[in-house]
């Protein structure tokens, strides 16, 4: 009888422990299945695990009446008691304030379902938190949450590799408990209702495990903890879910930002740097997770661009009658109706699944059902859908509740629905701070995170009274779940999904429970004096800190950073700003090898009449320099998706730009020192004329960066005698050379280098005679190809002295007042040009005289000479003279700082800065007009025309005075101005007119397509297909003549 009582009243103690034990497995072991239904209809429906917390209370409730457990103190029932009077009175604001709930049985009873949801969870934080009576308890609870961990990590497994059955509760069907099976791609749901709710688990568990393994010192333990811990993060990845996998790295980053309390800086450093990279690598590597985040970032499309770049031949195919092409591929077995086309849809859409269907009628009356195609946002299709959902209509909505009543929302279950009167069956707003706000207002939103906050709290005053290395662990990992979770709300309901929050408040009972018996009346926060290594980890970061204020790379990247910035100013532009006729051919070229593949032997471009050569063109060849840049440009294209050709355009010369001025830098950092290098590219990077043009779709800012490295490497030759740089610099000359025959004229400052290292032995270095045959040998080859297409060589000899302008007053008033002075140097940088061309400057090596930078400047000066025409009448050719124009420019500024004992030094410092920003505005007020676009109708009449006609093979005249920017606009290849009549450029393959003026020769041929329309012209079938006040569109033959699209 003795023995009986005792076991009763031992049973007594404890049946409330293990109940709660029994839940702490049950509830995420168990799959959701229902039993019946609270509201018809409705997702949320009564499960096995809700019955047995409700036992659970009654027993709390008894126990606690009868003084077998005790409920204070608690630090969460005030903040969980404020919370649930905010979400009531929320509730009755609803239903007679804002009246977004209808005092009907139907949508009250709903709303009541969502707070007694609510309480429920917050009931098991009160029951283990009163539990909890011994630490051997709490090892305990340990022990089943790591068992628990376990079966839903085989289970997920079974589901994946072993067609185990999975209960879903995603929509209202799945939810009634059918039992469903996952393909090869779904996403890994275990015995929770989704993925979003396994992948939170998983991460709660992942810093759990993590936190364990690093405070249990049994190899043993260690090992069983690791190969959980290992399979769960292999089920965080089958979850597929982003959000979580970012929670569980911010989380597992707080977790050991608290070790730093115990083990000090460097130690959780370490261990931190490689479970990040660790976790990084295998989420990348494998998996469906890393195709998520390779979709997020573009990486599959950026390395498919680059693969199909690799693998594309970069010349024409053979053509003859006998030529055979072999085709691996299975279209050479297939025919075309065997690959339908597939709509657009977006990147997380696997499954074409229509809108519905219709019944519709055919030509002949006959009845039949026609297949609806869904359609997607342009938020859907740009990012995926699920994000799509979310901005589009979730957040707006939850958004909208909010500012209905600020305090306290529009009450629980009432953001899905678009009228008041609406039943929605199921609830979601994929972002928990929106939900919150817009359910119970910012009063409920405060003290949702109330609670979290004096959890928080509780934790961090006994952090260092903790002794047990178990209960620490357990309570370190508290805090990172915590913020994971907050991580996850941002992306997830996550506080509302039922098995992570009961999950969750119940395992915050047991930490906060264990706090409560280990360190009662011990409370002491921790201090950053208890980190062991502060100090001296303060001493190494001091120190770091310092090198990298002191390094002169440190203002270098500053500068590189400030030179990326400016250069991004309208550079989303249209095609249509200064220069844009140049600008246009470059970038035809660039679209074309997007369009139609690589080839780099045979460039064309979108004209195809004789203006440029004097013969006629029609494939458009466009021989003028080799297309480097271009193939540069397509590479950016490929690295850069989701842009068009004209952004990878501009951005492919600011690469080159950016390039420029680093090498630029450490040239002359290396003669002149740290001081004129930085002034150096200061100026280089501020110069309005080198912010636009090194921005341009143009060759030349690719030129002026391969001269560059060219002649830093050659020069590092020529002092190291090392054989990679004369390799590269051969590279670099090459490459230049190909780009423009300019690059010939920097042999003047290569010289001077030679010969100042070698002085007569120049003459018989074979080095430089094989250096100058490499160079020459790719050129000349490529003149020899080109001169075989005499139609795309745009007629050149006019650019030496066509127009006889050479040392005639005019050329030097063009070149060096307007261009360089005023353009280039806007008038106040000509003084500090002067300055430094007449200033003496030695090498702070040596402390010999350099003479290099005016030998550059004379070879340059050379190339003015030779290139008198075309200097004349392009500005963009003067682009090669910025580099060393920005030299001198810092050779004359750095006299002036060093010269200060001549001059008062605060003024004299005062006067150049003033200098200097007077060269800048000045040179912005002549370059500003450059980024403006000067005749927008091109842009809109060709939109427009890209718009509606979208035939890529049609030809098109569109007359611009033979400008091809306005033909550029239209996307398709054709002729800029009129050769001939219209009925010769029928003849020439015309298939539509479009212009933006109304001259003669328009006005006529509107007339025709009139005429055609009335009946009075039948020879001439032309067809207005768009007229505007700004422009018109003309077809100029019938429909059956157009090209065909495949």
């Amino acid at each position: 009888m003795n023995i009986t009582r005792k076991f009763l009243s031992w049973f007594d103690n404890h049946l409330l422990f293990f109940l709660s034990g029994f839940l702490l497995a049950f509830i995420p072991l168990f799959p959701k299945l229902p039993l019946f239904d609270v509201i018809p209809g409705y997702i949320v429906r009564v499960r096995l695990e809700d019955f047995l917390i409700a036992i659970a209370i009654i027993i709390w409730l008894v126990q606690l009446w009868r003084k077998k457990i005790s409920f204070g103190p608690n630090p969460l029932a005030k903040p969980i008691l404020i919370y649930l009077t905010v979400g009531l009175l929320s509730m009755l604001s609803a239903i007679f304030i804002t009246r977004t709930v209808p005092l009907e049985i139907l949508h009250i009873g709903k709303m009541a379902l969502h707070f007694l949801r609510r309480i429920e969870y917050f009931s098991l934080f009160f029951i283990f938190y009163s539990t909890v009576k011994s630490i051997k308890q709490v090892k305990t609870y340990l022990l089943i949450l790591i068992v628990t961990i376990l079966g839903v990590t085989l289970y997920g497994y079974g589901q994946k590799y072993l067609y185990w059955p999975a209960f879903s509760t995603m929509n209202r069907e799945f939810s009634k408990g059918w039992a469903l099976y996952l393909t090869q791609h779904a996403r890994v749901i275990s015995t929770f209702g989704g993925h979003y709710d396994l992948a939170a688990y998983a991460m709660m568990a992942l810093i759990l495990l993590w936190s364990l393994f690093f405070n249990i010192e049994k190899k043993l333990y260690k090992l069983i903890i690791f190969i959980i811990l290992a399979g769960t993060f292999w089920l965080l990845i089958l979850t597929a879910s982003r959000t979580s996998f970012i929670a569980y790295m911010v989380g597992v980053t707080v977790l050991f930002g608290f070790w730093t309390f115990r083990k000090g800086i460097m130690w959780s450093a370490k261990r931190w740097f490689i479970v990040t990279v660790l976790s990084m690598f295998v989420m990348l590597s494998f998996g469906d997770l890393s195709d998520r985040f390779t979709k997020l970032l573009k990486l599959d499309q950026r390395l498919g661009g680059i693969k199909s770049l690799l693998t594309q031949p970069f010349s024409a195919p053979p053509i003859g009658d006998n030529i055979v092409l072999l085709e691996n591929n299975i279209e050479a077995v297939t025919s075309k109706s065997d690959f339908p086309l597939l709509p657009i849809r977006p990147s997380d859409v696997t499954d074409i699944i229509p809108e519905g269907t219709i019944a519709t009628q055919t030509a002949s009356g006959a009845a039949i059902t026609k297949v609806v195609q869904r359609n997607y946002s342009k938020t859907a299709l740009v990012y995926d859908l699920s994000t799509g959902i979310r901005l589009d209509a979730l957040w707006p909505r939850a958004i909208a509740g909010f500012k209905k009543n600020p305090l306290l929302g529009t009450g629980y279950s009432t953001l899905t629905k678009i009228q008041v009167n609406e039943f929605t069956e199921a609830e979601s707003t994929d972002n928990d701070y929106l939900r919150a706000l817009g359910e119970t207002g910012l009063l409920g939103l405060l003290a949702f995170g109330w609670i979290l906050v004096a959890a928080l709290s509780m934790v961090w005053k006994a952090y260092t009274s903790i002794t047990d290395k178990v209960i620490f662990g357990m309570i370190t990992a508290l805090t990172a779940i915590i913020i994971g979770l907050l991580v996850n709300a941002v992306y997830i309901d996550i506080f509302e999904a039922s098995k992570v929050a009961l999950y969750f408040w119940a395992i915050t009972g047991i930490i906060l429970g264990s706090i409560k018996i280990t360190s009662a009346n011990k409370f002491q926060p921790p201090k950053l004096s208890s980190i062991s290594d502060l100090s001296s980890t303060l001493h190494k970061i001091k120190q770091i800190t310092q090198k990298i204020y002191r390094s002169d790379k440190t203002y270098l990247l500053i500068i590189i950073i400030l030179a990326l910035v400016v250069r991004h100013y309208k550079i989303s532009e249209p095609l249509a700003d200064w220069h844009s006729w140049r600008q246009a051919d470059t970038s035809a070229v660039t679209r074309n090898f997007v369009r139609y593949g690589l080839n780099l032997f045979y460039p064309r471009y979108d004209d195809l009449s004789s203006i440029a050569s004097g013969i006629p063109n029609p494939q458009g060849y466009r021989f003028v320099e080799f297309p480097l840049y271009s193939f540069f440009a397509v590479l950016t294209d490929k690295l850069f998706p989701g842009y068009n050709v004209e952004y990878s355009g501009r951005l492919t010369s600011i690469f080159a730009s950016i390039g420029t001025l680093i090498f630029l830098y450490f040239l002359v950092k290396k003669y002149l020192g740290v001081r004129v290098g930085m002034l150096t590219a200061g100026f280089f990077a501020l110069l309005p004329y080198n912010i636009f043009w090194s921005r341009t779709i143009l060759p030349e800012p690719t030129l002026v960066f391969l001269t560059t490295a060219m002649l830093y490497t050659f020069d590092k030759w020529v002092e190291t005698s090392k054989w990679k740089y004369w390799v590269i610099s051969v590279i670099f000359a090459v490459l230049s050379l190909l780009v423009k025959f300019t690059a010939a004229f920097f042999v003047i400052p290569m010289l001077y280098l030679a010969w100042n290292k070698w002085k007569f032995k120049t003459f018989t270095n074979i080095w430089l005679y094989i250096y100058a045959i490499l160079t020459v040998l790719p050129f000349i080859a490529w003149r020899i190809h080109i001169s075989k297409y005499p139609e795309g060589v745009p007629a050149y000899q006019w650019l030496f002295n066509g127009n006889g302008i050479r040392f005639k007053g005019a050329w030097f008033w063009w070149l060096f007042s307007e261009r360089i002075g005023h353009l280039i140097l806007g008038t106040w940088g000509v003084g500090l040009f002067l300055l430094g061309m007449i200033r003496q400057v030695k090498n702070k090596i040596t402390g010999t005289n350099v003479w290099f930078f005016h030998y550059w400047l004379t070879g340059l000066i050379i190339y003015l000479i030779v290139f008198a025409t075309g200097n004349v009448q392009h500005d963009y050719y003067q682009i090669i003279l910025v580099p060393i124009l920005c030299i001198f420019l810092a050779i004359g500024t750095d006299f002036l700082l060093i010269k200060s004992d001549l001059f008062h030094q605060f003024f004299s410092k005062l006067v150049l800065i003033i200098w200097i920003v007077f060269m800048l505005m000045f040179g912005w007020y002549q370059a500003r007009d450059f980024f403006n676009i000067n005749h927008p109708e091109i842009v809109e009449a060709g939109r427009e025309f890209d718009r509606v006609i979208s035939n890529n093979k049609v030809l098109v005249i569109a007359p611009y005075g033979g400008d091809t920017a306005f033909l550029y606009q239209t996307g398709r290849r054709g002729w800029p101005l009129m050769e001939g009549t219209i009925d010769e450029m029928i003849a020439k393959g015309a298939h539509y007119y479009i212009s933006t003026n109304f001259d003669d020769t328009t006005n006529k041929i509107m007339q025709m397509a009139l005429n055609n329309q009335l009946g009075k012209d039948q020879i001439h079938q032309f067809k207005i297909i768009k007229q505007t006040p700004s422009y018109v569109i003309i077809q100029l033959v019938p429909d059956k003549f157009l090209p065909k699209t495949n």
